[in-house]
Protein backbone atom coordinates (compact mmCIF):
# COMPACT_ATOMS: atom_id res chain seq x y z
CA UNK A 1 0.00 0.00 0.00
CA UNK A 2 1.17 3.64 -1.23
CA UNK A 3 1.70 5.56 1.81
CA UNK A 4 0.41 9.04 0.96
CA UNK A 5 -0.92 10.72 4.40
CA UNK A 6 2.07 12.62 5.47
CA UNK A 7 2.94 14.49 1.44
CA UNK A 8 0.92 17.48 0.34
CA UNK A 9 -0.45 17.20 -3.19
CA UNK A 10 1.24 19.47 -6.14
CA UNK A 11 -1.66 19.93 -7.90
CA UNK A 12 -5.24 20.71 -7.52
CA UNK A 13 -8.33 20.79 -9.84
CA UNK A 14 -12.37 21.12 -9.27
CA UNK A 15 -12.83 16.65 -8.25
CA UNK A 16 -8.96 15.52 -8.20
CA UNK A 17 -5.78 15.98 -6.38
CA UNK A 18 -2.55 14.95 -7.58
CA UNK A 19 0.78 13.24 -5.69
CA UNK A 20 3.99 12.65 -6.70
CA UNK A 21 4.24 8.81 -6.76
CA UNK A 22 6.58 8.60 -3.17
CA UNK A 23 8.13 5.43 -5.27
CA UNK A 24 8.51 5.83 -8.63
CA UNK A 25 10.12 9.30 -9.51
CA UNK A 26 8.10 9.25 -13.48
CA UNK A 27 4.84 8.53 -12.18
CA UNK A 28 1.94 10.66 -10.38
CA UNK A 29 -1.11 9.78 -8.48
CA UNK A 30 -4.37 11.04 -8.69
CA UNK A 31 -6.88 11.31 -6.24
CA UNK A 32 -10.52 11.79 -6.10
CA UNK A 33 -10.85 14.62 -4.14
CA UNK A 34 -15.23 13.17 -3.54
CA UNK A 35 -16.95 9.68 -4.17
CA UNK A 36 -18.43 9.96 -7.65
CA UNK A 37 -21.82 9.86 -6.02
CA UNK A 38 -21.11 12.76 -4.22
CA UNK A 39 -19.90 14.86 -7.26
CA UNK A 40 -22.53 17.44 -8.88
CA UNK A 41 -22.66 15.60 -12.81
CA UNK A 42 -24.03 12.61 -10.36
CA UNK A 43 -26.84 14.72 -8.54
CA UNK A 44 -27.91 16.39 -11.74
CA UNK A 45 -28.17 13.57 -14.09
CA UNK A 46 -31.70 12.19 -14.64
CA UNK A 47 -32.33 8.05 -13.64
CA UNK A 48 -32.23 7.51 -17.69
CA UNK A 49 -28.75 9.07 -17.52
CA UNK A 50 -27.25 7.28 -14.54
CA UNK A 51 -28.41 3.81 -16.52
CA UNK A 52 -27.28 4.98 -19.46
CA UNK A 53 -23.57 6.39 -19.11
CA UNK A 54 -20.54 5.10 -18.72
CA UNK A 55 -19.02 5.14 -14.80
CA UNK A 56 -16.66 6.93 -16.45
CA UNK A 57 -18.79 9.97 -17.20
CA UNK A 58 -19.23 9.79 -13.67
CA UNK A 59 -15.57 9.01 -12.24
CA UNK A 60 -12.88 11.37 -13.91
CA UNK A 61 -10.50 8.29 -12.85
CA UNK A 62 -12.21 5.37 -14.27
CA UNK A 63 -12.73 7.83 -17.87
CA UNK A 64 -9.08 8.24 -17.64
CA UNK A 65 -7.93 4.91 -17.25
CA UNK A 66 -10.53 4.04 -19.90
CA UNK A 67 -9.32 6.45 -22.69
CA UNK A 68 -5.58 4.96 -21.87
CA UNK A 69 -6.67 1.35 -22.89
CA UNK A 70 -8.50 2.31 -25.69
CA UNK A 71 -5.79 4.75 -26.79
CA UNK A 72 -3.07 2.29 -26.55
CA UNK A 73 -4.93 -0.22 -28.35
CA UNK A 74 -5.28 2.09 -31.36
CA UNK A 75 -2.50 3.55 -31.54
CA UNK A 76 0.33 1.55 -29.75
CA UNK A 77 3.36 2.65 -27.96
CA UNK A 78 3.30 5.59 -30.01
CA UNK A 79 0.22 7.21 -27.74
CA UNK A 80 2.80 8.63 -25.43
CA UNK A 81 3.88 10.43 -27.74
CA UNK A 82 0.95 12.99 -26.84
CA UNK A 83 -0.90 11.36 -23.95
CA UNK A 84 0.19 11.00 -20.53
CA UNK A 85 -1.06 7.51 -19.70
CA UNK A 86 -2.99 5.81 -16.73
CA UNK A 87 -1.29 2.43 -15.74
CA UNK A 88 -4.30 1.02 -13.58
CA UNK A 89 -5.46 1.69 -10.07
CA UNK A 90 -3.09 1.78 -6.72
CA UNK A 91 -4.55 1.34 -2.99
CA UNK A 92 -3.04 3.89 -0.13
CA UNK A 93 -3.59 5.18 3.30
CA UNK A 94 -5.88 7.91 1.92
CA UNK A 95 -8.06 6.11 -0.99
CA UNK A 96 -7.95 4.63 -4.21
CA UNK A 97 -5.72 6.11 -6.82
CA UNK A 98 -4.98 6.00 -10.55
CA UNK A 99 -1.39 5.71 -11.49
CA UNK A 100 -0.26 7.56 -14.32
CA UNK A 101 2.48 9.24 -15.63
CA UNK A 102 4.13 12.07 -14.76
CA UNK A 103 5.21 14.67 -17.55
CA UNK A 104 8.77 15.58 -17.07
CA UNK A 105 11.48 17.75 -18.77
CA UNK A 106 14.68 16.20 -20.12
CA UNK A 107 16.58 17.61 -16.84
CA UNK A 108 13.87 16.29 -14.50
CA UNK A 109 11.79 19.01 -13.52
CA UNK A 110 8.09 18.61 -13.61
CA UNK A 111 6.59 20.20 -16.94
CA UNK A 112 4.57 23.14 -16.57
CA UNK A 113 1.30 23.27 -18.64
CA UNK A 114 0.30 25.04 -21.37
CA UNK A 115 -1.61 27.84 -18.86
CA UNK A 116 1.53 28.45 -17.41
CA UNK A 117 4.01 28.10 -20.36
CA UNK A 118 1.95 31.04 -21.81
CA UNK A 119 1.67 33.21 -18.81
CA UNK A 120 5.59 33.03 -18.47
CA UNK A 121 6.75 33.06 -22.60
CA UNK A 122 3.77 33.78 -24.89
CA UNK A 123 3.20 31.44 -27.96
CA UNK A 124 5.98 30.96 -28.97
CA UNK A 125 6.91 29.61 -32.09
CA UNK A 126 8.65 26.40 -30.98
CA UNK A 127 5.13 26.13 -28.51
CA UNK A 128 2.87 26.97 -31.92
CA UNK A 129 4.76 23.94 -34.21
CA UNK A 130 4.40 21.52 -30.85
CA UNK A 131 0.49 22.31 -30.86
CA UNK A 132 0.58 21.62 -34.90
CA UNK A 133 2.54 18.16 -34.10
CA UNK A 134 -0.10 17.66 -31.45
CA UNK A 135 -3.23 18.14 -33.07
CA UNK A 136 -1.64 16.26 -36.91
CA UNK A 137 -1.33 13.16 -33.97
CA UNK A 138 -4.89 13.99 -32.83
CA UNK A 139 -6.24 13.70 -36.29
CA UNK A 140 -4.16 10.67 -37.21
CA UNK A 141 -5.40 8.34 -34.72
CA UNK A 142 -8.62 9.86 -33.92
CA UNK A 143 -8.34 10.72 -30.65
CA UNK A 144 -10.95 13.00 -28.97
CA UNK A 145 -9.29 15.23 -26.09
CA UNK A 146 -10.44 18.65 -25.05
CA UNK A 147 -6.69 20.25 -25.06
CA UNK A 148 -7.77 23.09 -22.67
CA UNK A 149 -4.51 24.79 -21.84
CA UNK A 150 -4.46 23.71 -18.20
CA UNK A 151 -5.09 20.05 -19.26
CA UNK A 152 -2.25 19.71 -21.39
CA UNK A 153 1.54 19.64 -20.69
CA UNK A 154 4.53 21.51 -22.14
CA UNK A 155 7.46 18.98 -22.44
CA UNK A 156 10.99 20.95 -23.07
CA UNK A 157 13.03 18.04 -24.52
CA UNK A 158 17.38 17.95 -24.43
CA UNK A 159 17.40 19.20 -27.71
CA UNK A 160 15.26 22.54 -26.41
CA UNK A 161 12.19 21.42 -28.62
CA UNK A 162 9.09 20.43 -27.12
CA UNK A 163 6.20 18.42 -26.97
CA UNK A 164 2.61 18.76 -26.23
CA UNK A 165 1.42 15.88 -23.97
CA UNK A 166 -2.29 15.90 -22.51
CA UNK A 167 -2.78 14.92 -18.73
CA UNK A 168 -6.55 15.14 -18.47
CA UNK A 169 -9.79 16.51 -20.42
CA UNK A 170 -10.28 12.84 -21.68
CA UNK A 171 -14.38 12.54 -20.82
CA UNK A 172 -16.02 11.48 -24.01
CA UNK A 173 -19.82 12.46 -23.10
CA UNK A 174 -21.44 11.21 -25.84
CA UNK A 175 -23.80 8.31 -25.42
CA UNK A 176 -24.12 7.16 -28.72
CA UNK A 177 -20.30 8.04 -29.68
CA UNK A 178 -20.41 9.14 -33.43
CA UNK A 179 -17.24 10.60 -33.69
CA UNK A 180 -15.71 7.98 -33.75
CA UNK A 181 -17.11 6.46 -36.47
CA UNK A 182 -17.76 8.90 -39.21
CA UNK A 183 -14.82 10.82 -40.30
CA UNK A 184 -17.40 13.87 -40.74
CA UNK A 185 -18.06 14.06 -37.56
CA UNK A 186 -14.45 13.25 -35.86
CA UNK A 187 -13.46 16.71 -37.77
CA UNK A 188 -16.22 18.44 -36.87
CA UNK A 189 -15.77 17.57 -33.10
CA UNK A 190 -12.01 17.98 -33.32
CA UNK A 191 -12.50 21.56 -35.15
CA UNK A 192 -14.42 22.50 -32.20
CA UNK A 193 -11.75 21.95 -29.44
CA UNK A 194 -8.86 23.23 -31.77
CA UNK A 195 -11.70 26.65 -32.02
CA UNK A 196 -12.10 26.22 -28.09
CA UNK A 197 -7.88 25.86 -27.65
CA UNK A 198 -7.48 29.34 -29.42
CA UNK A 199 -10.06 31.41 -27.91
CA UNK A 200 -8.27 30.35 -24.54
CA UNK A 201 -4.94 30.60 -25.77
CA UNK A 202 -5.95 33.79 -27.28
CA UNK A 203 -7.62 35.25 -23.36
CA UNK A 204 -4.11 34.03 -21.56
CA UNK A 205 -2.52 36.05 -23.94
CA UNK A 206 -4.42 38.76 -23.41
CA UNK A 207 -4.91 39.04 -19.96
CA UNK A 208 -1.03 38.31 -19.63
CA UNK A 209 -0.56 41.57 -21.62
CA UNK A 210 -2.24 43.35 -19.10
CA UNK A 211 -0.92 41.53 -16.05
CA UNK A 212 -4.65 40.59 -14.56
CA UNK A 213 -3.37 37.46 -13.21
CA UNK A 214 -7.20 37.60 -11.20
CA UNK A 215 -8.78 37.26 -14.81
CA UNK A 216 -7.71 33.35 -15.31
CA UNK A 217 -10.42 32.13 -12.72
CA UNK A 218 -10.16 30.90 -9.32
CA UNK A 219 -7.72 28.12 -10.02
CA UNK A 220 -5.31 30.88 -11.55
CA UNK A 221 -2.45 30.21 -13.30
CA UNK A 222 -1.87 26.60 -12.04
CA UNK A 223 -5.23 25.44 -12.00
CA UNK A 224 -7.04 23.30 -13.87
CA UNK A 225 -6.98 19.60 -13.33
CA UNK A 226 -10.18 18.06 -13.08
Amino acid sequence: MVQLKNLQAFAHGNHRHVYRHPEKEDRCLKLMAEHWKESPRWKRATLLGKLVRPHGYFNENVAEYEFSKETLRKVGHGASDFLAIAHGFVESDIGELLEVDLVRNHDGVVSVTLKEYLWENGLTPDCESALQKFWEQLHEHWVFVQARPDNLAVKVKGCGKLQILAIDGYAYTQVIPIAKWFRKEKERKLAKFKRNQKNSIAKILSLRESGDEEGLGSQGIQGGLS
